[in-house]
């Protein structure tokens, strides 16, 4: 392996280990997912982020309206200190609309990860742990992560008029509907939710076909589809817009074909099936694993047919 390949690795893996927790097995509190300082450390950082950035995204807009209010009522004079620093400082309009969008960004991630944890503490109890907040989510969702921040520190720094706030605008649009979409899935599928594949069907667990399920038949993939790619629009970033659309497109062309089959498994009487045939996926280019020869026979020759997947999404 090339040496700047191995270091990357080697950072990528470290800084897993970090997110997990590895280590700590001396703090009690801290040694399982279960711990109570685990979870309450995880709650109040990504609490502090959100609180910080929240305020730094109405500094932001404050200072923006005043110089657009400023611009359409006065002129402002060429010596003074704010056409200073919004015209010709390091300072510009452009880098402060970017630490705009910047601050939003950090603020609609933390509220993700907030969200994923309190959402099933309310409505999944049994299985919530520090995993619920997903910081840990995985190795591409941290490269993912590292990529976009790259790209728009790049152009932060060497390019700030590359940028839209009517991109941003819409993006942050998307990202909200998206957010709700994924909260309101989790929400209504309750304790048929799991975060973590289920190598075994729950005694609990039912087909969910009310809600938004009776639309969606797997709402918290496309929920996460959508707010994955705009949180690249927020930041105006193209190549990881595109980047995050293949990618999110790939895994979800595996997964969701997976999840079927698993799912004609714990239904074999046809329920799933017939329940599929009147949904929609809602992701593009995503082709349904579900056939009715399929559904009739699959239960009787599924390789795992007792230890798949039970998680409904």
């Amino acid at each position: 392996m090339h040496p700047a390949a191995e270091r990357v690795r080697i950072t990528l893996t470290n800084l897993q280990s970090k997110l997990s927790f590895q280590g700590w097995n001396e703090y009690p509190q801290f040694a399982t997912r279960q711990g109570l300082g685990r979870n309450v450390m995880i709650a109040v950082l990504l609490g502090i982020l959100w609180g910080f950035y929240a305020l730094l995204v109405l500094v932001c807009m404050f200072l923006l309206w005043n110089h657009d209010h400023d611009n359409n009522t006065t002129t402002i004079d060429e010596n003074s200190d704010m056409a200073t620093t919004m015209k010709v400082g390091f300072w510009s309009y452009e880098r402060i609309q970017l630490l705009l969008q910047w601050s939003m960004y950090v603020l609609i991630i933390c509220t993700f990860h907030l969200s994923e944890f309190f959402v099933t503490a309310v409505y999944n109890p049994t299985v919530t742990n520090s995993d619920s907040f997903l910081v840990n989510h995985s190795t591409a969702y941290s490269v993912a992560f590292m990529s976009s921040c790259m790209e728009f520190w790049i152009r932060f720094f060497l390019a700030p008029t590359m940028t839209s706030f009517k991109m941003f605008s819409w993006g942050v649009m998307v990202v909200m509907v998206a957010q709700g979409i994924r909260s309101l899935a989790m929400a209504t599928c309750g304790a048929s939710f799991n975060h973590l594949i289920q190598t075994q069907k729950k005694d609990d667990h039912v087909l969910i076909t009310h809600g938004i399920y009776k639309y969606l038949r797997h709402p918290s993939y496309v929920g996460f589809f959508y707010w994955s790619i705009a949180t690249q629009v927020v930041l105006c970033n193209v190549f990881n817009t595109i980047l995050y659309a293949l990618a999110s497109c790939m895994f979800f062309q595996r997964r969701i074909p997976y999840e079927e089959e698993s799912l004609v498994c714990h239904f074999p009487h046809g329920e799933y099936a017939d329940y599929a045939s009147r949904t929609y996926i809602g992701i593009p280019f995503v082709r349904p694993f579900l056939s009715k020869r399929y559904s009739t026979t699959t239960t009787e020759n599924h390789p795992n047919n007792e230890n798949d997947e039970t998680k409904q999404e």
